[in-house]
């Protein structure tokens, strides 16, 4: 990830010449099969007299806790002469050591079987290593070079890593915030490569489709990258002239998508014949992050802590912006059809506008939200469905409603404010605050009120704007996609009438009391068991008026009533070039670059 001088700090651990060994790591792939990797690191010129080793409790790219260090076991560890040394567990995440002669040895087994971007798997088929899933670390020792030794046991098996190549089965990175922020996959891998600018873009895939195949998808991605370094202006400096997209499609991974400062991790357990219209979504997420959250990046991250997770107020920005361009950019660049574009934005705009979350929190307290739902894990059920909003999906539409904003109102584009949000913090990568935010919008449209008013009604409030008269000044339209319909937040009901799902706040079956778990008995005196039943209920019912409702709670038949209102939920219409004012097609023909204009 990134660090403040991290070019600076690169150069400088490749150029010292002090007597400080490296730390290496060997791995042993006897047992890969089984999932278990046994993985030995040689901790050298120590001069205390214990030494803290510490498993990784975060990942670059994630923004919770995953407990890595509960696949460890069969810890072991060794003086410099093999000589056993006494483990002692201090955290449950940390052993002590003591240390006699300098150099400790630590010995463990790994378990791993989910390959994607956050954890670690291992089989024979391939090593796909999230490294702080993977890799113990000594936090006395971070600022030193680290060494990986990978055997080369299997001679079709390839490396492909943002680590620096030293020899055929050693890689090396300056520190460990390098070190934890390089995946690396090992197998059999199809390579691709072209340049862009002078620096070298390539992919390392691992799938079961035919090389014609990856051909062609190779072509979406550099027709993504293009697209995308469009609208800063340029590629980022990769570090060392090189960007690698690591991709795993097939049955034995599990889907995901993880930006790295130089690289990419993009999985899927389909196949890019069947799947890549979907997967080039993430590719075009993932590589945007090269610039905004990998290098334009929000001061609450840095730097980043691979024992707590930080909390951060800005992911609305950085992961909810960078969703919102992710399809815009597959529609740019030909690959997404401009309607099917329209008709995709319809399900995150009902879940914002509809959900009761807004009434709780702000784009911000969502991100701040990010520590529990970012893939973080829960035994007791939370009540999300009615007090979060997913800060991907609530940034993507403060996205699209700043962008339609800034093309009907100063004639300027979003595009232009990631610009220039690049080359005030991005480029010279100095970590911004929600202050500096604002006053790069301020200056884009040389209206200081404007993005005052923005900040304070829509981040740091819970505001969105009129959509239904910004899609018009592009020629869509809006309207309700179920006129006369009462709205009941689309409730599941098993075959005994059971609720499954929870019940939004606003709708009418919170307003009777229901609960899930609860069971529906009738409605307007009609039976009701399945969710069928419910529907044709619900499709009978007039806007406005009461009915009664019967239930169980905990055993007890419960009567009720509610007062049906409309259905809230919309859908858009991509209206044809012919119904249009020449303006409105223009303006979108430019958002959406349908011309070369």
């Amino acid at each position: 990830m990134l660090r403040i001088l991290f070019a600076l700090s690169i150069l400088t651990a490749f150029i010292q010449t002090n007597a400080q060994s490296p730390v290496r790591y060997s791995l042993e792939l006897g047992n890969i099969h089984h999932h278990e990797l046994r993985i030995n690191v040689m901790f050298s010129d120590l001069t205390g007299e214990t030494l803290e080793i510490r498993m990784p409790n975060t990942s670059p790219g994630r923004y919770a806790a995953h407990n890595f260090v509960k696949n460890v076991y069969e810890e072991v560890a060794t003086d410099g002469a093999g000589n056993p040394l006494v483990l002692k567990r201090i955290t449950p995440f940390s052993w002590e050591v003591p240390v006699t002669g300098g150099t400790v040895n630590f010995t463990y087994t790994l378990y791993g079987n989910h390959a994607d971007g956050t954890y670690m798997g291992v089989d024979a088929k391939k090593l796909h290593m999230n490294m702080p899933a993977t890799f113990v670390y000594a936090p006395a020792l971070q600022d030193r070079e680290i060494q990986l030794i990978i055997p080369a046991d299997n001679p079709k098996w390839d490396v492909a890593t943002q680590l620096i190549k030293k020899n055929d089965s050693t890689f090396s990175a300056p520190d460990y915030y390098y070190f934890y922020d390089s995946p690396t996959l090992v197998g059999e891998i199809s390579w691709r490569r072209w340049e862009v600018s002078g620096q070298t873009i390539e992919i390392a895939m691992m799938h079961e489709g035919t090389e014609a195949e990856l051909d062609g998808y190779t072509e979406w991605v550099k027709a993504v990258v293009l697209k995308e370094q469009e609208i800063y202006g340029a590629l980022p400096k990769f570090d060392f002239g090189r960007y690698t997209f690591l991709m795993a499609y097939n049955p034995w991974v599990d889907g995901d998508g993880m930006e790295h400062r130089n690289s990419t991790v993009c999985t899927g357990t389909g196949d890019i014949k069947g799947f890549g219209n979907y997967y080039i979504s993430t590719v075009a997420h993932e590589f945007f992050h090269a610039w905004n959250i990998e290098r334009i990046r929000p001061a609450s991250l840095e730097p980043f802590d691979f024992d707590v997770p930080n909390l951060s107020e800005a992911l609305w920005f950085g992961e909810g912006f960078t969703s919102y361009f992710d399809k815009l950019v597959i529609t740019r660049a030909k690959i997404l059809e401009p309607e099917q574009y329209i008709k995709g934005l319809v399900s995150g705009l009902n879940y914002v506008l509809n959900s009761p979350g807004r009434s709780f929190r702000n784009p911000i307290e969502m991100s701040q939200n990010a520590p529990f739902t970012d893939a973080g894990t829960a035994n007791d059920e939370t009540n999300y469905a009615n007090n979060f909003i997913s800060y991907y999906s609530y940034g993507a539409i403060l996205g699209l409603g700043l962008d339609l904003t800034l093309r009907t109102k100063y004639d300027k584009t979003l595009d232009a404010y990631m610009k220039a949000v690049w080359l005030a913090y991005g480029q010279p990568e100095i970590p911004y605050t929600m202050t500096d935010l604002q006053n790069v919008l301020g200056e884009l449209t040389k209206d200081k009120e404007f993005a005052a008013a923005f900040f304070r009604d829509q981040i740091y409030g819970s505001d969105l704007p009129d959509f239904e008269a910004l899609f018009a000044e592009f020629g869509i339209k809006m309207s309700l996609q179920n006129p006369g319909s009462a709205y009941f937040g689309n409730p599941k009901l098993d075959d005994d009438g059971y609720v499954q799902s929870t019940i939004l706040r606003g709708t009418a079956f919170y307003e009777a009391g229901i609960e899930k778990g609860d069971q529906i008995l009738s409605m307007n005196g009609r039976e009701v068991s399945t969710t069928s039943d419910l529907n044709r209920v619900i499709n009978s019912l007039e806007i406005g008026k009461e009915y009664p409702v019967t239930y169980k709670q905990f055993g007890e038949e419960k009567t009720a009533t509610f007062t049906t209102v409309q259905d809230p939920r919309i859908t858009l219409s991509y209206l044809p070039n012919n119904q249009l004012k020449k303006a409105v097609v223009k303006r979108r023909n430019r958002w959406l670059q349908l011309t070369d204009e």
